[in-house]
């Protein structure tokens, strides 16, 4: 993988993580709103701080891809025809909106804002999927690319608001109704974890069946890329076992914080690892012409 697609692998996991993290936040924030509002209030507004800062980190590394960082401000110019303007404008339209959103619920106001600035989030994801989709190498125009980012957003922010719920709890007793929330939210990182794994022999057998450029991917995936695949695997899975097993911890001695962190790092390695494939297999269909 060229050395200058190292910021921009970093830049799409750290926002996803930042969107997904955001979104599984409102949707805890509104649940449990309903049964304990003092305890929403508690467990999640250190969680949406932290998502702002991760938004920040994410949109830096994005500078670094740039040709020139100081006229990154030209990359908007052509919304009309560019996904990459449309990404641009979608994810700092998220950072916007979340500030917006983060200074509402520090007031504790139920608002419109933490949905709206969901929906734009996931645009964002929606306008770096189209920027593969959309691209000269087969291995990303492909349902796959959806699969991947918004997998990798679902699994990232599960992982990443219950690390930020977990820490928020620290000092407090953990109620029945913040054990439900959570229970669903390792749902939801299971079913993110397990989908891309499922498809992944579709992908790769689509892919064998492609031209050429498609089926060189397809061998890269199946020779070179193969161990770090069956490595992203177990890792993912075992992060998502590690959430539930967390959650199972609540209420004994041992702090289930520790826990929630580790498969934190075990979902991000793995989604690492596949970002880091996602690139490295991507053949162009330009390679080998005259």
């Amino acid at each position: 993988m060229f050395a200058e697609e190292w910021p921009l692998m970093m830049f799409t996991l750290i926002s996803q993580l930042a969107i997904g993290s955001f979104i599984i936040l409102v949707f805890v924030r509104a649940f449990l709103t309903k049964q304990d509002a003092p305890m929403a209030v508690k467990l999640t507004n250190p969680g949406f701080k932290a998502v702002g800062v991760l938004m920040v980190l994410s949109l830096i590394f994005s500078l670094f891809h740039l040709g020139t960082p100081s006229g990154a401000y030209r990359s908007i110019l052509n919304l009309a025809s560019s996904w990459l303007s449309r990404e641009i404008l979608t994810a700092g339209g998220f950072l916007v909106f979340w500030f917006a959103s983060y200074r509402s619920y520090q007031k504790n106001n139920a608002s419109a804002l933490g949905w709206i600035t969901s929906l734009i989030g996931l645009a964002a994801v929606f306008s770096m999927v189209n920027i593969y989709s959309h691209s000269v190498r087969p291995a990303w125009t492909n349902v796959n690319t959806y699969i991947a980012f918004y997998g990798a957003m679902l699994a990232l922010g599960s992982l990443g608001a219950a690390a930020m719920i977990a820490y928020a709890s620290k000092g407090t007793e953990v109620s029945s109704s913040v054990i439900a929330q959570l229970k669903k939210v390792n749902i939801i990182a299971g079913a993110a974890v397990i989908l891309p794994l499922v498809y992944l022999p579709v992908y790769i057998n689509g892919l064998a069946n492609g031209d050429a450029a498609a089926q060189a991917s397809s061998q890269l995936l199946t020779g070179s890329y193969v161990f770090l695949l069956i490595l992203r695997g177990l890792i993912s899975l075992v992060g998502a076992g590690l959430l539930f097993y967390a959650i199972r911890q609540i209420g004994k001695k041992t702090a289930f914080q520790n826990w929630v962190y580790g498969a934190l790092v075990l979902i991000f390695m793995g989604e690492f690892i596949g970002r880091y494939v996602f690139y490295g297999s991507a053949v162009s269909i330009m390679i080998g012409l005259n």
